[in-house]
């Protein structure tokens, strides 16, 4: 058996573009899907997909660290954002083949699960406005979470008044009155802040008990990621936009975070994120993958929360015009049972499968991910 085929696809989602990956067999039938998305930059992860998907064609596909390592090793230039989201997709693709050959789920393929059912958390997306936010936490508290996350900051500059502190501090006291004592919110931050603005903004929330904090500073400012880790009582949370188990090192043997992120479609696919949730238990952190895209990358984190000793909580997008449209794409999707938990993953391999055929009717369109600063400035999305 070897690979005949390794192809992208795009689509255009309600809240951006996703990409996806299918890898052919010589078998008929038997093909896998993974998710490379990497919300605007589609066409340039599909054309890493096309560079790097002839390295491994005529590879048995179940050799899946071979086709890892022969892909992410073969060029002078290594990693990023971009090959990497590319390499992800096809890792998981492969993984999704090796679990229909075997009949079990990935999960069971890595070792097996830990756990009997997984925690999931409801991403309630931007705002300012604490009141928007107290209809959103609602409405998924009404749907079955028992954790949220939001993201209540607006497009910033390097310093921070006020004003600023008490409308983050009203949004999580809101978050927090909405939620009672006992449910869970995380506070994103977009990587917005400088180092100084964060502490003060920690402190400030503080009080309200946040399950951590996340990326709240940019991923290229080491120093002031180790700053917030000094100062902040609440934890630091990171690593969606940190890619490979190389990017990792130092936020885990510098103690910067008390949680990782990494992303599946985008750092390493499964072969890596299940080296990370090693780590993550090694280093004694929690294991919370970033999940805010399509339906396959939420499959995929499923396995890896199933199997991985340091998980903690999963990302899962919850809106219904989102888990309608994620439904016409990919026929089954992920869905919150009791009391905010998921079920194992129980089908062959991944658990779904992108019709291509339903793609055609949401062509790729061109998402811009930036804000603007009140003065006119550019701002981090």
């Amino acid at each position: 058996m070897h690979i005949t085929a390794v192809t992208p696809f795009a689509c255009a989602s309600p809240v951006t573009d996703w990409v996806f990956v299918r890898v052919d067999t010589d078998q008929p039938g038997l093909v896998g899907w993974g998710e490379a998305s990497l919300p605007g930059k589609y066409a340039g992860v599909m054309g890493a997909v096309q560079d790097v998907g002839g390295l491994i064609l005529g590879a048995d596909p179940t050799d899946s660290e071979w086709c890892w390592q022969r892909i992410y090793r073969h060029a002078y230039w290594r990693g990023g954002p971009v090959q990497t989201s590319a390499l992800s997709g096809i890792d998981v693709a492969l993984w999704d083949i090796r679990g229909k050959l075997a009949g079990q789920p990935i999960h069971k393929l890595l070792g097996g699960p830990v756990r009997r059912r997984i925690r999931l958390y409801a991403n309630c997306g931007l705002a300012t406005d604490p009141e928007v936010f107290r209809t959103r936490v609602r409405e998924a508290v009404g749907l079955g979470y028992t954790a949220v996350k939001i993201y209540p900051l607006p497009p910033m500059g390097p310093v921070a008044g006020p004003a600023l502190l008490r409308q983050v501090a009203a949004c999580c006291e809101a978050v927090r009155d909405e939620l009672g004592p006992d449910r869970d919110f995380a506070v994103d931050c977009h990587g917005r802040m400088t180092a100084a603005v964060a502490v003060q903004v920690e402190a400030a929330i503080r009080h309200t008990s946040p399950l951590w904090i996340e990326e709240p500073v940019a991923p290229e400012s080491p120093q002031a990621l180790a700053r917030c880790a000094e100062a902040f009582v609440t934890p630091v949370a990171v690593g969606e936009r940190l890619f490979t188990r190389w990017a990792f090192r130092d936020v885990l043997e510098r103690g910067w975070a008390g949680i990782i992120q990494p992303d599946v479609s985008n750092a390493g696919g499964i072969t890596e994120m299940a080296r990370l949730a090693q780590l993550a238990e090694l280093y004694g952190v929690g294991f919370a993958p970033h999940n805010p895209n399509g339906p396959l990358q939420t499959w995929a984190s499923l396995h890896l929360a199933a199997h991985a000793q340091a998980f903690a909580i999963l990302e899962h997008r919850h809106e219904p015009p989102l888990q309608a449209f994620m439904r016409a794409i990919a026929g089954t999707i992920v869905e919150i049972g009791p009391d905010g938990h998921a079920a194992l993953p129980a089908a062959p391999g991944l658990g779904a499968a992108i019709d291509a055929a339903a793609l055609a009717a949401h062509p790729p369109r061109r998402f811009v991910h930036e804000s603007f600063r009140p003065d006119g400035s550019i701002g981090d999305w």
